[in-house]
């Protein structure tokens, strides 16, 4: 299928009277037909815009209403690598929306071009139910928990984070966060996403170690995509999906094709260089999700928000548990201050809400915390040899078992429930018999 044949596609009478609005595109996305049920939905001529290429765009809100139909008849990825799709885009400046069956006409060789069928949905009525009062609060109580405003920017790296948040709000881009375990890095996902515009979809977290890759695959690219309707994807360890995955997303979101294709932001424990050297991340997909990279620095640096921090897992804990501790006791508070927090944000909660289920008054207390926070660092100079210690007790218990049976090694080995060459071996390595 030629461009230079249009006027002689031999399909076009049959197009022409039908009652669906129907396009043609060749294999760079160019209009090549439309029939009149076509011009009609859409209000463009065919003459108009016979040779204009149908691709989406960043910032389509702000198109020409003839740049943005265009756009709205853009095949997906999928589609330009011969897989039929369907999808559902708004049309432009009305609430209704347009579900386009897109079919891939093969050749021999390549694609010849792409059949655009569209089907008018009308605009959704307003739904005759409501949530009930108590998940509504709910739902406003789980929003106001990812509120940047809840962290003070103490340093200039948190500043810096802050800006950086902000920015990734407003321009909906992919986004990598890189940080040390524990350090808030969801957290910090799913804030940005109640700060942007698809806060009223759905976030969704996938941890890229446990989740099977076909479910995976079937949320972002297959039938689940649309029934989730998500607005984010939060994926931990991105180094850990299966390749197929990461080349899958990083054309998605090269292409940016599909409106509809949810934001994606991966969270990084570890420098990002070192699992592209390890060739568990592909480049690829590295570079197409980090449009912006966030640095989230740990709480050993953070400690001047340490008590506010403390007061945040207090009020979160107190709304699961009614009788819970609403403060901390001076000394449980210094304790809690001159601890070095490896386990960052995570083993902070963990700690503050394990206190106040164990509080027997409103406020914390030093009994209340683990014990290994009230024992202190170990000195730098004192070492514990696991294997030296381990040989000694093992020397103590042969030599205490042949004294028992008056060196008789197999009444030995029986009373060490152990098998007597076993013994043997030992007893020469130890030098003989055990006195």
């Amino acid at each position: 299928m030629n461009d230079s044949n249009t006027d002689s596609f031999r399909w076009q009478a049959f197009f022409q009277h039908a009652g669906q609005p129907v396009f043609l595109l060749n294999r760079r996305r160019q209009i090549l037909f439309a029939n009149r049920a076509w011009e009609t939905c859409t209000g463009l001529k065919l003459a108009e815009v016979r040779g204009s290429a149908c691709r989406r765009r960043a910032g389509s809100t702000k198109l020409e209403r003839a740049e943005a139909i265009l756009a709205a008849c853009a095949p997906p990825i999928e589609a330009v690598h011969g897989q039929t799709r369907q999808s559902r885009r708004r049309v432009p400046g009305s609430l209704d929306w347009w579900e386009i069956q897109f079919i891939p006409l093969a050749g021999p060789e390549h694609l010849l071009g792409i059949l655009g069928i569209i089907r008018v949905l009308p605009a959704p009525t307003a739904p005759t139910f409501s949530l009930p009062p108590k998940l509504n609060t709910l739902r406003d109580r789980l929003v106001s928990r990812y509120r940047l405003i809840d962290t003070a920017e103490c340093t200039p790296a948190v500043a810096r984070m802050h800006a950086q948040a902000r920015l990734a709000a407003d321009m909906d881009v992919p986004i990598s966060i890189v940080g040390e375990t524990g350090t808030g890095k969801e957290w910090l996902a799913r804030a940005i996403h109640q700060l942007g515009e698809r806060r009223h979809h759905a976030f969704a977290c996938f941890d890229a170690d446990k989740i099977p890759a076909e479910l995976l695959g079937d949320v972002l690219f297959g039938s689940r995509s649309r029934q989730l309707a998500l607005g984010t994807v939060y994926l931990r360890s991105p180094g850990s999906l299966p390749r197929e995955i990461q080349e899958q997303l990083a054309e998605a979101l090269r292409a940016k094709e599909n409106a509809e294709f949810p934001r994606v932001i991966v969270g990084h424990d570890h420098e990002p260089r070192a699992e592209i050297q390890a060739g568990r991340l592909l480049v690829e997909f590295h570079f197409a999700a980090s449009a912006l990279t966030i640095e989230v620095p740990p709480l050993r640096e953070r400690l001047d928000e340490l008590d506010r921090f403390i007061e945040i897992f207090i009020q979160n804990a107190g709304e699961l548990q009614p009788h819970a501790a609403a403060g901390v006791a001076k000394e449980a508070l210094n304790t809690l201050r001159g601890y070095p927090w490896p386990g960052n944000l995570r083993e902070l909660q963990q700690v503050v809400s394990g206190a106040c289920q164990r509080a027997q008054t409103d406020r914390i207390e030093l009994a209340d915390l683990p014990f290994y926070l009230k024992q202190g660092k170990l000195p730098a100079e004192r070492r514990l040899p696991l294997d030296t210690l381990l040989e000694q007790v093992e020397r103590r218990l042969i030599a205490l078992a042949m004294r028992l049976t008056q060196d008789n090694h197999t009444r030995a080995a029986e009373l060490l429930e152990i098998w007597r060459p076993r013994l043997l071996r030992r007893l020469e390595k130890f030098g003989g018999n055990q006195q």
